[in-house]
């Protein structure tokens, strides 16, 4: 038998920071106590916003509430207070307004381990934790984005949602999946260094497969078991990990979101909520109207740079050896179908990247950076159009924990040659690969001319030595 207990055990209470604009700040809460839960908002200078809340069963005592001020604070420091933390943070600059900002993105956290029938936590890969608290405190950091695979649902015997829930074609019950998706949360999310660092500043989130289960949507065929993990899941991530984002709660995909920083924008796209393999379905037709619409519209007008978080990264494995894929049995060939350009999703590709080609180019000074994890790697990328104009970057951090298995380095050094072979739209650069553990650090600065320099620098982990240092560094600017 396998001992199933987490090592710290799972998430009792918890209090911790989302969404922040230039007037309210976003508070997610587990909080399985008697007593209710007293939150304060304590803004420099101003009096303070408080609010009770009693979280349900029904959600696994999870919750949150925004906290907002009678009138625009921008730029203000701030304190949350609740269930005895106090969680800082700064209000962000007015809407549309010249602004600098400084945030940590990273992806797949997996620091656990079977050891003599035990689960365990990797120490040394685990220790990356605290030393990126210390350096995005050290950077001055506001923000984090964690772009996927915040949970590994089906990764480990003895901590995977597919153990002792039944054959493929006998699903157990809805609350049965769904509780073993929330032990799931309670314990990924309880480890000390992970913990530590969702609370050292607000934290924004998008899922990916491994939320779900390895490779979800990227499959032609799915079993009753399948189909009740996934809806599971749904049910998980809108409890734990959506609710801090920006925007109205919602409990079913796509969980699309934007959200503004001044002239500085995120538009989070949601590649898992909707995916569907014999369809060919990316975004599927509502969240395509929704990108559509806010690159056309009033929402990002004013706004100068505009990172884009897609949980896979649009350019990884070249269009030659996902074409070479495209033709292997499916059994052998889900991971490269997986990828934006395998051959069902790379229309959805080309259509995505030609919106945001169009956004960047309608004005001066604007520019577009994607954001990505996923992979197991981190790089760097500069995408053009071979007709339009344009240039769009992508920066990928992966994995800040999960293990780097020798089988999967390969591949990652294989596949990004040759990225311009079958490529007629688009020409690609690769400027980076680092395979390491690792976060990503941007900094955006604005430029006197308008618009602003962005720097998107890898901080790879040595896990020997205990210690961060740059593995990969791109530094841009509106051409």
């Amino acid at each position: 038998m396998i001992d199933t207990s987490f090592p710290h055990g799972e998430m009792h209470d918890a209090v911790e920071l989302g969404a922040v604009d230039d007037r309210s700040v976003r508070v997610w809460t587990r909080w399985p106590n008697d007593e209710p839960l007293l939150l304060a908002l304590r803004p420099d200078g101003s009096e303070p916003v408080t609010a009770e809340l009693r979280p349900k069963a029904t959600t696994d005592w999870t919750a949150s509430v925004t906290l907002t001020l009678p009138a625009p604070a921008p730029d203000t420091p701030f304190v949350v207070e609740g269930g005895g933390r106090a969680l800082p943070g700064r209000f962000a600059p007015s809407p549309g307004a010249p602004a600098s900002l400084t945030f940590g993105f990273g992806s797949c956290h997996m620091p656990y381990a079977l050891k003599d029938r035990k689960i365990i936590v990797r120490t040394d890969d685990a220790a990356i934790y605290p030393a990126v608290t210390r350096d995005l405190r050290t950077a001055e950091a506001s923000l984090l984005l964690l772009t996927g695979d915040q949970i590994y649902a089906d990764e480990r015997p003895g901590i995977s949602v597919r153990d002792d829930l039944g054959e493929e074609h006998d699903p157990p019950p809805l609350d049965v999946a769904l509780e073993a998706y929330r032990r799931n949360y309670r314990g990924f999310f309880n480890e000390p260094g992970f913990r530590g660092l969702r609370e050292s500043l607000p934290a924004l989130c998008m899922w990916d497969d491994h939320d779900i289960f390895d490779n979800w949507g990227s499959s032609r065929a799915k079993s009753p078991l399948d189909l009740r993990l996934y809806e599971a899941a749904t049910r998980a991530y809108a409890e734990y990990q959506h609710p801090r984002n920006p925007g109205p709660a919602i409990d079913h995909p796509p969980f699309v979101w934007t959200m503004e920083h001044g002239d500085i924008g995120v538009l989070a796209l949601d590649v898992r909520g909707k995916r569907n393999a014999v369809t060919g379905t990316m975004l599927g037709n509502e969240q395509w109207q929704a990108v559509r619409a806010y690159l056309t519209g009033n929402a990002s007008a004013h706004i100068q740079t505009l990172f884009v978080i897609s949980s896979v990264p649009v350019a990884h494995v070249a269009r030659w050896f996902a074409m070479v894929f495209d033709l292997v049995p499916e059994r052998f060939s889900t991971s490269v179908r997986d990828r934006w350009n395998a051959g069902q999703f790379i229309e959805s590709r080309d259509v995505v990247l030609d919106a945001l080609f169009d956004w960047q180019t309608a004005a001066p000074h604007r520019q577009v950076v994607i954001l990505s994890g996923d992979v197991h790697c981190a790089s760097a990328f500069s995408m053009r159009r071979r007709r339009g104009g344009g240039i769009i970057h992508q920066v990928t951090s992966s994995a800040m924990t999960t293990p780097l298995v020798a089988k999967q380095m390969a591949f990652n050094r294989l596949v990004v040659h040759a990225q311009n072979l079958f490529e007629p739209r688009y020409a690609f650069e690769r400027h980076f690969l680092s395979i390491t553990h690792n976060i990503g650090i941007a900094r955006v600065e604005r430029r006197q001319q308008g618009g602003h320099r962005v720097s998107l620098t890898i901080r790879s982990w040595n896990s020997k030595a205990r210690k961060l240092a740059t593995g990969g560094r791109l530094v841009v600017e509106p051409q």
